[in-house]
């Protein structure tokens, strides 16, 4: 396309000649800048590697070796892509995946496939006081597969009628249930198993493991730093962080790092017998991974209610997040989880109030352990400002600067008396320390370019050079179709011509 928007036809006799073209300065700039392109790609790719490392390796370094159940967030993409293909058919096919994964998994071993992450969570996370809230509600431990079978099969349970909804509001119902049922119940679970069954003395080695095991989960394989190519909470709870002004584009979410730092502040207390300090923790990383639960709500229903954003998608998309709040919204109130059943459920919320369901989440919001600089409020197109509505609690401004590594903004929050964590996150292991790696990476990528830069350069002048020889030559041969040519209309311009 570059050539193309460059290159100055010369003549075309609209004949039997063909045409000759000469390419302007512009144009040896583009050849260079294409052969140039996929040096800096590949050394972009190379950065972006190192700084996904970084960021998970980095901050929590396993034990034990938990590549099998990050890479559950593979099927995840699998499903996504099958449902994309909006049809009955592209159900089936993600169901398929969902069921038995990408390499035809036991669904009766905990972690082999998505599926398994509820069918075997009662015997994993028994000793989760979350997912005891989970099942007394929903009324059995299965719960998250059958809401999510429910919405492949076209049916009914525990109030959700997907038989409201056509194939579309199916298939956002289970592309967001999946993360926000199973993951993030299995990744709580994990940890509020850990931190039940520590020991003072002893050995916390498998404590340890549920710890690595629920990184794994969180994060999932192909995430990026900035929020970008994955499909399990870290990523969502990034892309909440934007459109909640709790962060900016590019910056990582306050609520990531918190959690990060706890993760492994538990898995330090773990090792060390401190047993009461690491159900402390289990407690604050399950508040934490709340945030993006009412994030989820509270955008939903202001697109619904707001927007008139009536999409069988974004129905579909609160009908997800809502039932996996719903529970612990009971737990604290169960007038308030009636409110936010009634306007979420399929079939009703198109009819929903975003006030109300935003009023019943932050009237719980001391009982879930979080508070209005968490949650912020959704903002618009700039990040500038809130959108009408839509502001956050208690008066707080969206973030105006990135957020630092401590997950505190000095600017965009009225709250001076929360800034220190309770508990000093653990030091980080010495894989931070591969920074210079990435600088390296970066120069050499840069060196490489300007080489190519001039390299196309020099190849596209000789080409130039030649083909302006050629037109020089041709011009002898055509003088007379030239001629002919040059007998047009003069109110049209050259290019209608041509």
């Amino acid at each position: 396309i570059l050539l193309q928007q460059n290159a100055l036809p010369y003549y075309n006799t609209m004949t039997n000649s063909r045409m000759v073209t000469s390419y302007s300065p512009t144009c040896a700039c583009c050849i260079a800048a294409l052969l140039a392109a996929p040096v800096a790609s590949a050394s972009a790719a190379a950065t972006t590697r190192a700084m996904a490392e970084q960021a998970f390796l980095g901050r929590y370094q396993p034990d034990t070796d938990v590549d099998f159940i990050a890479a559950l967030d593979l099927d995840q993409r699998s499903i996504v892509a099958r449902l994309a293909a909006g049809d009955e058919e592209g159900l089936i096919q993600a169901r398929d995946f969902y069921t038995n994964g990408r390499d035809g998994g036991d669904s009766g071993s905990p972690g082999s496939t998505i599926m398994s992450l509820s069918t075997m969570a009662e015997a994993d996370l028994s000793a989760s006081s979350t997912y005891q809230t989970f099942v007394d509600y929903y009324g059995g431990g299965e719960y998250a597969d059958k809401w999510v079978e429910a919405s492949f099969k076209d049916a009914a349970i525990n109030g959700f009628d997907f038989r409201n909804f056509d194939v579309e509001g199916r298939a956002a119902a289970i592309r967001w249930g999946i993360p926000l049922l199973h993951v993030w119940m299995y990744v709580v679970g994990l940890v509020e198993t850990a931190a039940a069954n520590c020991q003072t003395s002893g050995d916390n080695a498998e404590q340890i493991a549920n710890f690595d095991k629920a990184v794994a989960l969180y994060t999932g394989s192909v995430a990026r730093e900035s929020g970008s190519h994955g499909f399990f909470l870290y990523t969502l709870t990034q892309v909440e962080c934007y459109e909640f002004g709790t962060c900016q584009k590019g910056g990582r979410s306050p609520v990531n790092t918190k959690i990060y730092d706890k993760l492994r502040d538990g898995k330090t207390h773990l090792q060390g017998g401190y047993c009461s300090a690491a159900r402390d923790v289990a407690a604050e990383i399950k508040s934490l991974m709340t945030v993006l639960l009412v994030q989820g709500v509270i955008r939903a229903m202001y697109a619904m209610d707001v927007h008139d954003d009536f999409q069988e998608t974004t129905q579909g998309m609160a009908a997800a997040f809502g039932s996996a709040i719903l529970p612990l919204v009971n737990a604290c109130s169960e007038g308030n989880a009636a409110v936010v059943l009634n306007d979420i459920v399929p079939g009703k919320g198109t009819q929903g109030s975003y006030e109300v369901v935003q009023a019943a989440l932050e009237r719980s919001y001391e009982c879930l352990g979080i508070n209005c600089e968490d949650v912020g409020g959704l903002v618009n197109f700039r990040g500038s400002g809130y959108l009408k509505r839509a502001e956050a609690c208690n008066g707080l401004q969206p973030v105006t600067e990135p957020v630092g590594d401590s997950g505190l903004s000095m600017k965009g929050s009225n709250n001076k008396g929360e800034s220190e964590n309770l508990n000093a996150p653990a030091p980080a292991p010495t894989q931070t320390e591969s920074e210079p790696e990435q600088d390296v990476v970066l120069v050499l990528g840069i060196t490489f370019g300007f080489i190519a830069f001039f390299l196309g350069c020099g190849i596209a002048s000789v080409f130039a050079n030649r083909a302006n020889r050629k037109r020089k030559m041709t011009e002898k041969m055509n003088d007379s179709d030239i001629v002919r040519e040059a007998m047009f209309d003069e109110t049209k311009s050259e290019n209608e011509i041509i």
